[in-house]
């Protein structure tokens, strides 16, 4: 049997286009900027403009679906709209994907989606945080959806080619140039976050604007965008490395002086280290994207180039004592500053050992 092609972000953008509005959708994922685009696509076209109050219902369940009032969604979707060409329902974070239903529940939404009225769109918008797990194709409700003709598409972060491609082309519309370097860095320091680029490039072609400037470079950037702490975090562990202690308790102070949180501070330093774990044991650049830590060449071949300052036994013992630090923190045994520069003083001993 041949496997059903999922919808793309792609396809779905070109049919909102050209073609009247299926009667279920649902956008999943963890990029946000994706979700809002195509949201808005189909609010655009669904409603008539200034009659969102009439014809729309929202229901925001915060991933809880006993929030759901069955009976008031059931008239919702068999109720047509007023003065719009759809009526449209829209329910957010039900959290009914990110489980496995039993058959009851099942048969419940089945029997809810088999009463989409002639006209309406039932549309589920359903974000992710960035430490949730992606929600699976094969979900039995998603299943029952695209068995009505429903639109499923997952908007996940994207690839580090398709985040240059967008910030290049946004760049050539506003008839300006960009280094490949200041493209990445925008990349890093916003998390590849699309909706966050975007605030940034608002600005730099605002200041861009303003000054009659061609072409954007690294300098820009760090001009207008926020500080990289990704490249300060590895600052930091590059002085460890060469066994610069003052060098690396300055790049502490800076943190600090911007306010940054002692425990943030130290996540960001244990998840680098166990990145950099990884790295040392996978060895190449594409073996490391490939685990699922970074979709970023850029990221991965720093890793690559940060762990060959490091043995395995001391990237392992290092890890450790961000672990004790984090646990010493949490108990009240130590106070958060304290604590982080006791770490790094030990971190600055272990990779002055002989490896």
């Amino acid at each position: 049997m041949a496997v059903k092609k999922k919808m793309t972000y792609a396809a779905l953008s070109k049919e909102l286009e050209s073609s009247a509005l299926r009667k279920i959708y649902v956008l999943m994922g963890h990029e946000e900027y994706l979700i809002s685009y195509l949201r808005g696509k189909i609010y655009a076209q669904a409603l008539a403009p200034g009659c969102e109050s009439m014809d729309a219902v929202i229901y925001d369940l915060d991933k809880k679906a006993s929030n759901l009032n069955r009976e008031n969604l059931l008239a919702d979707i068999a109720t047509p709209a007023f003065m719009s060409p759809y009526k449209l329902v829209h329910i957010k974070q039900s959290g009914v994907f990110n489980r496995a239903l039993g058959n009851d529940a099942l048969a419940e939404w089945t029997g809810i989606l088999e009463r989409v009225g002639e006209g309406t769109v039932l549309l589920f918008e359903e974000r992710q945080g960035e430490d949730e797990r992606v929600i699976r194709f094969d979900h039995k409700l998603l299943s029952v959806i695209e068995g009505f003709n429903g639109a499923v598409v997952r908007l996940d972060l994207q690839s580090e080619s398709e985040l240059l491609n967008w910030i290049g082309a946004q760049i050539s519309f506003n008839k300006l140039n960009i280094t490949k370097e200041a493209a990445l860095s925008l990349i890093s320091r916003y998390d590849s976050s699309m909706s966050m680029i975007q605030q940034a490039l608002n600005i730099i072609f605002l200041y861009a604007q303003n000054q009659e400037l061609s072409s954007i470079d690294l300098e820009l950037v760090d001009f207008l965008c926020r500080q990289d702490l990704s490249g300060t975090i590895f600052d930091l562990t590059d002085a460890l490395a060469t066994g610069n202690i003052d060098r690396a308790l300055d790049y502490l102070d800076r943190l600090l002086d911007r306010r940054e949180a002692p425990l943030a501070i130290l996540a960001m330093i244990s998840n680098l280290f166990r990145r950099l774990l990884i790295a040392k044991e996978l060895k190449n650049a594409a073996a490391i994207i490939d685990s699922g830590i970074t979709s970023s060449s850029f990221y991965a071949n720093k890793l690559l180039q940060q762990a060959r300052s490091f043995s395995l036994e001391q990237l392992e013992e290092i890890v450790e004592a961000c672990f004790q630090c984090d646990l010493l923190i949490k108990t009240g045994e130590m106070k958060e500053q304290d604590a982080l520069v006791v770490l790094l003083i030990q971190m600055s001993n272990t990779a002055g050992k002989r490896r």
